[in-house]
């Protein structure tokens, strides 16, 4: 396996603001309804490989039928596999950098190469360059994130589209982890229109249920036919798989709160426009993307004051979830300190 930069698991101590976990769990009205189907699961048979309930439920939310769905554990799984099935020794992968690095670690497992374009530092790219430079390396696959992790920019499906006209006979995958938190639709518009496009989405982010490890993977009819087939059989346990039914049900419940994680996403991000010794840049997702001069520093007065955040192997970037309103303050009193410090 190619050395890579290996995913930090999250930290259980402090103040979590560096998984981009929602920072509230289930309602009581959940975790009742839960506990009651509880006594009605078989926990003795193996669970439904077909996936039938869940798999209808969230077709509920998204608008698609479960011919369109697959779910595994966590959309890393649904990653990993369209990697592992379209990917190998030899085969090239092309993304973004920075980008998720279990793309890498994916990639690395089935022995491909990873092609990367490079974004600028504030997270922005050329859509045509990127195509370009795409077209250069003959890539048999492309994946990013949509919005992009850790940057927070996000394509719109028009030029996402951009993409799937000029690489029509390859994957194309988005991975649309954080795209609830968007003001920028997602491409699921595209879904029946091209058969080489693949998105996988998430109930880690906004639904809130990160423990429950529930990814989808979302393809044309005619292509998730043979997916289905050669998916490994029962990939999710039934207590998983019931508590994601029960809040899919709930789902409504959460919009007050994404909607409350953008406007802060804003206040944060206006508010640390008055620095001078670090920036935060624009994001469509629920964390802000930054640098600073002196990270150390900044990691310091973090740790001191109980906040975790995202850090990164380089010398000045890192990454800060938006929480509630009363987190973030607590952020801001930091980032005001580590202004002060060079005062």
């Amino acid at each position: 396996m190619k050395k890579i930069e290996s995913y930090t698991a999250a930290a259980s101590d402090g103040l979590l603001l560096n998984a981009n976990e929602l920072s509230v769990s289930f309602s009581r009205t959940i975790l009742d309804e839960l506990k009651a189907a509880i006594d009605e699961i078989p926990f003795n048979r193996y669970p439904d490989a077909e996936e039938t309930e869940l798999l209808e439920a969230y077709g509920k939310c998204v608008g698609f039928s479960p011919d369109h769905l697959l779910a595994g554990n966590g959309s890393d799984q649904m990653l990993g596999y369209l990697i592992g099935t379209y990917l190998g020794k030899g085969k090239k992968l092309f993304t973004l950098e920075p980008d998720f690095s279990m793309y890498d670690y994916y990639a690395s497992t089935y022995e491909a190469d990873v092609v990367k374009f490079k974004e600028k530092k504030d997270g922005t790219y050329a859509l045509a360059d990127f195509i370009q430079a795409a077209e250069n390396n003959a890539p048999d696959m492309i994946l990013f994130s949509n919005p992009n992790n850790p940057g927070g920019q996000c394509l719109n499906p028009d030029e996402v589209e951009e993409i799937l006209k000029a690489f029509p006979e390859i994957p194309v995958v988005i991975d649309e982890a954080y795209i609830e938190f968007s003001n920028i639709p997602g491409s699921e518009k595209l879904i029946d229109v091209y058969d080489n496009l693949f998105i996988t989405r998430t109930l880690s982010k906004a639904s809130g249920a990160a423990g429950l490890r529930i990814g989808f993977l979302i393809g044309s009819e005619k292509v998730m036919a043979d997916l289905k087939k050669n998916f490994v059989p029962y990939a999710l346990n039934r207590l998983s798989m019931k508590a994601a039914v029960i809040a899919l049900a709930h789902r409504n419940e959460y919009e007050p709160l994404i909607a409350l994680i953008k406007k802060e996403r804003e206040k944060m991000y206006e508010e640390s426009r008055k620095f001078t010794h670090l920036i935060l840049y624009p994001s469509e997702a629920n964390y802000l993307h930054g640098r600073c001069d002196n990270k150390k520093l900044l990691l310091k007065l973090f740790e001191d004051a109980g906040i975790v955040i995202r850090n990164y192997n380089d010398e000045d970037t890192f990454r800060i979830t938006i929480g509630l309103p009363e987190e973030n303050q607590r952020v801001l009193q930091v980032l005001q300190a580590y202004e002060e410090a060079f005062v």
